[in-house]
């Protein structure tokens, strides 16, 4: 059952890539860590009425919040669609925040305008005796990623990944456990036997397929519903897809995922992303003791001697990213702290 879920999340997700990282170049040994982030065109306000007071160039905002309300001070030189702008909405939302508004071209100065509606926050009610109260969260995270590589032809490789990740939190935030795992799909012409394939929707043009014996491209795809679906069914995940995974033989993916994982435990989403801010380098990696980079140096000169040993403990069993081109999976732990739900369990 957990894969078809698995499965399934994936074909919803083919069309809502969020990230798009670029292929390195070919003497570094890792992906781009540079995002790309595209973002909705902001809605567009009504066209600006004209203003009825002389322009005062404002040197502070006083935004005092009032019960459920965040409540804006006019000054002088105000003008309603300004103060509209300046708080990400339209005129039109503004005013639906504001009915007292009778005429939006007359404002006065001390007149308060509400901005924002700020829902109060509600005690917690206490878990029932004989139970305890968690917050369990399913997150994901997308990336499209330009690579790995090209084929023999020098026709480029594309993949997506998909990072999932399922947790349980207590009330503070802190992680009581976590299960982490991943796909990561290519075009047909990736030398990469264990790589899950996606050569093209049905009766669409084929792409270039790569013998993964010879790593020479064989042919191109012919591409029918029936095709599609067994490459969608023969999915694996990165934990299904375990030694052959290739990434590293005396420690895969899925042992070294094992090590964050415990790793992650009692500690909030933003304990570990300072964590990793203070201890990795600037590709997302554990940093070593070994290195020599300066950067690196003059972080690991920032840690005190527990701070050290801590870093030096992960870097015994985990030594990747957990942030890059190959799956943000600890962004997929923050996504699911963000959609987590009460959950009350029943103690004996």
């Amino acid at each position: 059952m957990k894969k078809k879920i698995a499965k399934t999340l994936t074909l919803l997700l083919l069309l809502s890539s969020a990230v798009v990282y670029a292929e390195p170049p070919s003497h570094v040994d890792t992906v781009a860590t540079a995002t790309t982030w595209v973002e909705e065109a902001p809605v567009k306000s009504a066209p600006a009425p004209k203003a009825t007071m002389p322009k005062v160039t404002q040197t502070e905002t006083v935004v005092p919040v009032s019960g459920d309300h965040q409540i804006y001070v006019v000054v002088n030189g105000d003008v309603l669609w300004k103060i509209a702008q300046k708080h990400n909405l339209t005129l039109e939302q503004l005013l639906a925040l504001n009915p007292q508004l009778k005429n939006p071209n007359l404002l006065s100065v001390g007149q308060q305008i509400i901005v924002k509606h700020t829902a109060p926050v509600a005690a917690a009610d206490p878990a029932p005796a004989g139970s305890v109260k968690v917050y369990q969260g399913l997150g994901y995270t997308t990336a499209f990623r330009n690579g790995p590589g090209s084929d023999s032809e020098g026709i480029p490789v594309y993949s997506f990944n998909i990072a999932m990740a399922q947790a349980t939190f207590d009330e503070e935030g802190r992680i009581l456990s976590v299960y982490i795992d991943g796909y990561e799909v290519s075009t047909p012409n990736y030398d990469g036997a264990s790589m899950p394939h996606f050569s093209g929707w049905p009766d669409k043009e084929g792409y270039n397929v790569t013998d993964h014996d010879t790593e020479k491209v064989s042919g191109i795809s012919v591409n029918t519903k029936e095709s599609a679906a067994a490459e969608v069914a023969a999915w694996q995940t990165k934990r299904q897809r375990g030694d052959s995974y290739h990434m590293n033989p005396s420690n895969e993916w899925y042992k070294q995922m094992d090590f964050f994982q415990k790793f992650f435990v009692g500690k909030t989403v933003a304990e570990l992303e300072e964590w990793f801010q203070k201890n990795t380098t600037a590709t997302g990696r554990p940093i070593k003791a070994s290195t020599t980079k300066e950067d690196e140096l003059a972080k690991l000169a920032k840690l005190t001697d527990a701070e050290k040993a801590v870093l030096a403990d992960m870097v015994s069993g985990a030594t990747m990213y957990v942030r890059d081109a190959h799956g943000d999976f600890l962004g997929a732990v923050a996504n699911a702290y963000e959609n987590r739900v009460e959950v009350v369990i029943p103690v004996k």
